[in-house]
């Protein structure tokens, strides 16, 4: 069976049919062997592909090394979540799993997760992976995980809609002011039903670069707020500012782009001409249109101040390691063997969907990927011509505390004043906990 997905979606086939699908893919043995060490592999996969090759790669590393037994645990993203929350309190976390820089955060914080810097650079040498996805890995200055992959913000851009509209795609370099103005045009040119970009203002990665042009950002490397309340008003009143001018459509209509199908995302149900997303979600866009989809920076700053890139690059999906695991060295080799072995590597990374965070990888990738491939390893190698500074960690549920405030104001139940509190409100007490 063959799901089509963008990778940052929800698999609309839910937790029961991946974890059965994982528990029936590896070669286990006689169940509960004691003359195996038996290593619990929790995690959380975007895509059908993403699985059968993570499940490829694990059943090669067992079937080379028959003393370890892998026990696969493998769900969306969503449901993972709370099996991780659920695990982890009642002290059964598995020996190695999943996480992106929110949840690292979370668990390293807690003492789930133990430092792996023990292990770098040997047998994991991270030299020419992203050193911004390696220090996004990182909390309090340790090395947590080991990232899987490379993603980047971006904008998805509909070069066919810019044609229709007979207005040039802008420069990578472009204001906040630039995107309002060109989205306006867009949605003049091409409407009624049709509007420039899809509404951002529920979205973290945006509003973190949103809040470094003014010399802010979301959180500080001590993991607090890195905005006052104004910068945060200032955020939702864009967004207002976007829906007044018909830059971006209305509450209703942007409530039609569900989490859990591209399809029926703006851009791709022929509704607008840009979505701010991450770098991940652009092979299951263009999988799903026949127009010209191009990778475009979001902007890197507003009129009248500092022009600088701002945007990061990170993993999208990372590995850790539980600090209560007996297996902890064993943990690091099914790690090396994903990473470092040239057929384990391979058997990782091809059909996956997955961009490697490691230079040799992307460099393979090129030359035998497919042009959406290809397409965003030449995005992420322009962001890193002038890095920003890495993507500070968070807490998790981010995007929910963002998307209700930002729907209290499209919906003009708040004003952006008022939304800005409640986010504040509900963030500070994540930080607390």
């Amino acid at each position: 069976m063959s799901i089509r997905m963008n990778r940052r979606e929800v698999l609309r086939h839910g937790a029961t049919l991946l974890g059965s699908a994982a528990l029936a893919g590896l070669p286990l043995g006689k169940a509960f062997s004691q003359s195996k060490v038996r290593v619990r592999f929790a995690g959380y996969v975007e895509s059908q592909e993403q699985l059968t090759q993570t499940l490829a790669v694990l059943k090669l590393y067992s079937e080379k090394n028959p003393s370890v037994e892998i026990i696969p645990e493998f769900t969306n993203f969503g449901a993972f979540t709370d099996k991780i929350a659920t695990e982890t309190a009642g002290g059964n976390a598995p020996d190695m799993f999943s996480v992106n820089v929110d949840l690292l955060a979370e668990y390293a914080r807690r003492g789930v997760t133990t430092p792996l810097d023990a292990y770098v650079p040997n047998p994991i040498n991270l030299a020419d992976y992203l050193q911004s996805a390696v220090n996004a890995a990182k909390f309090d200055g340790k090395q947590y995980a080991i990232p899987n992959d490379a993603i980047g913000p971006t904008i998805i851009t509909n070069a066919t809609s810019f044609e229709k509209a007979g207005i040039k795609v802008p420069d990578q370099m472009w204001t906040w002011e630039d995107l309002a103005e060109t989205s306006a045009a867009l949605s003049k040119a091409l409407g009624p039903r049709f509007w420039g970009v899809e509404d951002a203002g529920g979205n973290y990665i945006p509003c973190d670069i949103f809040l470094r042009g003014r010399g802010k950002s979301m959180f500080t490397p001590d993991h607090k707020l890195g905005f006052a309340l104004e910068d945060m008003e200032a955020w939702y009143a864009y967004w207002k500012m976007m829906r007044d001018t018909k830059a971006t459509p209305p509450g209703d209509v942007q409530a039609m782009a569900g989490n859990d199908d591209p399809s029926t995302a703006g851009i791709v149900a022929g509704r607008a001409a840009m979505n701010i997303t991450l770098t991940d979600s652009f092979v299951g866009f263009q999988a799903l249109s026949q127009d010209n989809f191009v990778l475009h920076m979001m902007p890197n700053g507003f009129r009248g101040g500092e022009m600088k890139q701002r945007h990061y690059c990170y993993a999208g999906n990372s590995t850790t390691v539980s600090a209560k695991s007996p297996n902890q060295k064993q943990v690091i080799d099914i790690i090396r063997f994903m990473h470092f072995d040239p057929e384990g590597a391979k058997t990782y990374y091809t059909n996956s969907g997955m961009i490697p965070c490691s230079k040799a990888g992307r460099d393979a990738l090129a030359a035998s990927g497919t042009d959406a491939d290809r397409k965003i390893i030449a995005y992420l190698d322009l962001l890193q011509k002038d890095p920003a500074p890495p993507r500070y960690p968070g807490v998790p549920g981010m995007t929910g505390m963002l998307t209700r405030a930002n729907e209290g104001v499209a919906f003009g139940k708040m004003t952006p004043k008022e939304a800005a509190q409640q986010f504040i409100n509900e963030v500070s007490i994540r930080l607390k906990k």
